[in-house]
């Protein structure tokens, strides 16, 4: 009787030992998992950043907006991947400069590196390539109809450099423009991102100074939400990959997205 309590308190011993082992293992496997993204994440809102390195006397802006980002930026990474996080989601009453907006955002503001390519997010045609005055470089690609039968005019706001012009077909995943090395138009907020909206109605040239009409689109505040899109399925970030078919009406993510570790 007295081999087999002992027997029987040297298992429970040895259970508990694997228990807490493979629970520690678990909790240090995740725990690494969440330090790589927060120094992922914290190294995309640092180089987000990068109008304040030329303008120290905001230091502290500077400090309130860095940890607005790394506390509200969405890790929206696919399985697998790692891409640039959204610190301003389609839906958010805040910018990415932490400060409330007039109307609910009809985008989604995808921080980023300077001169990181952006990449088109459907086949299409460039309606427009300009630099407007308050939002800079922006193309506007009509990226044909969705797959439940509505237009797809996207506006790809706050770039850099073009690699396209208007009237160039385009195709999904092509690399259209970058992520500017200067933050230096107001509609940027300070921050360094690609705003990224899609409307169904594109406002001609001729139209561009009637009201309802300023900035691309007529229906800029009936603006469709991306991330019923994804060619993944709604809600669900799909990577662009080269040689792989997409469903038509479908989009693919504007960065390239890295393969994890």
């Amino acid at each position: 009787m007295v081999s087999n309590k002992i027997f029987i308190n040297f298992f429970c011993l040895i259970s508990l030992f694997s228990s807490n082992y493979v629970l520690s293992t678990t909790n240090s496997d995740e725990q690494k998992k969440n330090l790589n993204y927060n120094s992922n994440l914290s190294d995309y809102c640092k180089n987000s950043l990068g109008w304040y390195d030329d303008h120290p006397e905001y230091k502290g802006e500077y400090v309130r907006v860095f940890e607005y980002c790394k506390t509200y930026a969405k890790n929206i990474s696919p399985p697998g991947f790692d891409v640039n996080p959204i610190l301003s989601d389609f839906g958010s009453i805040n910018g990415v400069n932490t400060r409330p907006r007039d109307q609910v955002h009809q985008g989604i503001d995808i921080i980023g590196y300077k001169g990181q390519p952006i990449l088109a997010i459907a086949d299409g045609k460039v309606l427009e390539a300009t630099v407007e005055d308050c939002w800079g470089g922006t193309l506007v690609v009509d990226h044909g109809k969705s797959f439940d039968g509505k237009n797809f005019i996207t506006i790809y706001g706050h770039v850099g450099s073009f690699l396209v012009k208007e009237n160039d077909q385009i195709k999904r995943g092509d690399v259209i423009a970058t992520l500017p090395e200067k933050v230096e138009y107001r509609c940027m907020a300070r921050v360094r991102h690609l705003h990224l909206q899609i409307g169904q109605q594109y406002c001609l040239k001729k139209e561009k100074n009637n009201w309802g009409c300023k900035y691309f689109i007529k229906d800029y505040y009936r603006s469709l939400n991306p991330h019923d899109y994804w060619s993944g399925g709604a809600n669900n970030v799909t990577c662009f990959k080269k040689n792989e078919t997409y469903p038509v009406g479908t989009i693919t993510y504007p960065f390239k997205c890295k393969i994890k570790n």
